[in-house]
């Protein structure tokens, strides 16, 4: 009987369809994330594993997978993301590396824009007024936001979580313009260079992947280059951003507000933004639906029986 191998807790669609091909599935049901030691203990002479963006799939991983005595022969991530696996090497070595794209489209759209509302609007201070016994009632110059309508978002990556994100801001009569490093058109945004961008952005929305070219793509220069009072939405990957910088920044009073889903020591977040105020933090839920979860679930188990079954994939990424 083939075994799976799955690293943390995911939806049970998956597991189901697994489970109905027959296979025999292992779990670390505790969730808690396996560190590198367990991983390399618990994962081996397994047929296939699933993984989580924050399973780093290093080289003494694949290197394990390919001379076991049963061959791993697919690492099937949780998630859009595959920057935690040696995707080159695992190549080399023969092995599938696949992802969940596009079942995670609108789910994390919809947290990006919930970003960019609950900033503009200042969520956070108003909470901290509507504690108990300290709403004094309506004011006309306290927590003052600002219209979204009107305002130019600048989308940073545009692939399919970014023209979403630039369709929902379409419909909030928003200007949006969209900087990638390929040639694009779309109905809802207009394509623009960096720098461009970085100009005249009222708002800022990341949604580019993590590489070697974009890790710390934001850093003090960009933000020297963004207007001022302006606000900055990231729930592509932490370290696209140099969160201490970032954090200098806030300080200095140069944007109006920031929202974040992603952090890029994670699950380590800066201590300052946690005390600041025009500051909203999401605990990483960007595809975090009911229904989001589960189809993530079922393409994992989809990639796995196609590479069981000796076929290529639907979601390779290599």
């Amino acid at each position: 009987m083939k075994k799976i191998f799955i690293t943390y807790p995911i939806a049970p669609a998956g597991i189901e369809r697994l489970k109905q091909h027959g296979y025999k599935i292992e779990m670390n049901e505790e969730h808690r994330l396996l560190s590198h030691n367990d991983f390399i203990a618990q994962f081996q002479n397994a047929d296939a594993v699933i993984t989580v963006i924050s399973d780093k799939v290093d080289r003494t991983i694949l290197d394990l997978a390919a001379t076991a005595h049963t061959p791993t022969k697919i690492f099937a991530n949780f998630g859009v993301g595959f920057n935690n696996i040696d995707v080159a090497y695992a190549k080399q070595l023969g092995i599938f590396v696949t992802n969940t794209p596009e079942v995670l489209t609108d789910a994390t759209a919809d947290t990006a824009f919930l970003l960019l509302l609950a900033v503009a609007r200042r969520f956070n201070e108003c909470q901290k007024v509507m504690q108990p016994h300290t709403f004094t009632g309506w004011n006309t110059v306290q927590n003052l936001g600002v219209n979204l309508s009107g305002k130019t978002l600048g989308i940073v990556g545009f692939g399919r979580i970014g023209e979403a994100m630039a369709k929902r801001a379409k419909a909030f009569d928003m200007n949006v313009i969209f900087s990638t490093r390929t040639e694009k058109t779309s109905e809802f945004a207009t394509q623009v260079d960096f720098e461009t961008l970085l100009r005249e952005s009222d708002a800022i929305s990341i949604h580019t992947a993590l590489t070697d070219e974009t890790k710390h793509l934001f850093t003090k220069r960009e933000f020297d280059k963004m207007k001022p009072q302006s606000i900055l939405i990231n729930t592509a990957r932490g370290a696209v951003i140099n969160e201490a910088d970032l954090v200098s920044a806030i300080k200095a009073g140069k944007f109006f507000g920031v929202g974040l889903d992603v952090y890029e020591f994670e699950p380590l977040v800066s201590d300052d933004l946690y005390k600041l105020d025009n500051v909203i933090l999401l605990p990483h839920i960007g595809a975090a639906t009911i229904e989001t979860r589960n189809k993530m679930s079922m393409l994992c188990a989809e990639n796995i029986i196609a590479a069981l079954d000796g076929k290529t994939p639907p979601n390779l990424v290599w």
